[in-house]
């Protein structure tokens, strides 16, 4: 959660404004934590709360009622006003963006399986509040399941294997494509909403 937050509050200037450089600044007193930070937390919140889907609604509804001004997307801030809480099928990466938690909760003492399960399961239940289109549920299920994999790397060895575990999962069962580095598509990315 840690590292979502950090990441947030130092990509938050260039949100809207990207850069193509390793080299900048990490933080400046132009930065400040944005709505996904407190999506992580609302997340975070509603697992301890229960991780029921009515915790899930609820903590995002309170978290994001009190931090109204955080440049929420156009539909979840009119899913955040309104008493409606039905989801609106977003495929965004909103769902990822917030998801973290999730890949936090199985213990490591656990079988492998069963805690990637779990994850899992806790990801898409964080996501269908309001991203309950496949794309939007794949997205936070792949990022959950990238945390719990490489909370299992304790040496370097053993780092540079679950990597290429992960790998292999998010490719064989999310379809994503990660045969390419930063590097390679540093130059030319840019975000697309579909």
């Amino acid at each position: 959660m840690l590292g979502a937050i950090i990441g947030d509050i130092v990509g938050s200037i260039y949100e809207f404004d990207n850069i193509k450089t390793k080299n900048f600044n990490l933080f400046t007193n132009e930065m400040f934590f944005t709505d996904d930070t407190v999506m992580t937390i609302a997340i975070a919140d509603a697992i301890i709360n229960g991780a029921k889907p009515e915790n899930f609604i609820l903590s995002m509804k309170k978290w994001g009622g009190d931090y109204i001004d955080k440049s929420y997307g156009a539909s979840f801030i009119n899913w955040l006003k309104s008493k409606n809480s039905e989801p609106y099928n977003s495929w965004g990466n909103g769902s990822a963006m917030r998801v973290s938690p999730c890949g936090w909760i199985a213990k490591l003492s656990e079988p492998f399986e069963e805690g990637l399960k779990l994850t899992e399961d806790l990801a898409k239940k964080s996501a269908e509040v309001t991203h309950n289109h496949p794309e939007g549920i794949k997205g936070a299920q792949a990022t959950a399941a990238a945390i719990f994999f490489m909370r299992h790397g304790k040496s370097k060895n053993a780092i540079e294997e679950y990597k290429n575990k992960l790998k292999d999962y998010i490719q064989n069962k999310y379809k994503y494509d990660l045969n390419f580095t930063l590097n390679e598509i540093r130059p030319s990315y840019a975000f697309k909403f579909r």
